[in-house]
């Protein structure tokens, strides 16, 4: 999952129990109130360092992309601030 549009944060979780998709972005250079936390929770955030787990039945998996970095999550890896990415992104 990747995104051409500068500075933008995109999650998409999918899998559960239900396996249904959720997806979001924002774009960090907009007026929206998600932006300023954001900026700060993806300065703090390698993607290239997130280890993307073992699948488990029924868990969501996470697609992150950092501003043109990308990283895939299981739901049991997520880090604190991944974590808080995905509930600002996806709210």
């Amino acid at each position: 999952m990747s995104t051409d549009e500068g500075r933008v944060v995109a999650v998409r979780r999918s899998g559960g129990f239900a396996g249904l998709v959720r997806s979001g972005k924002v774009d960090l250079g907009s007026a929206d109130p998600r932006a300023g936390e954001l900026t700060d929770l993806v300065a703090h955030v390698d993607p290239a360092a997130v280890d993307e787990g073992e699948p488990r039945a029924d868990g969501f998996v996470y697609d992150f992309d950092l501003c043109g970095s990308t990283c895939r999550v299981q739901e049991q890896g997520l880090t604190d601030e991944l974590r808080r990415i995905a509930e600002l992104v996806l709210s």
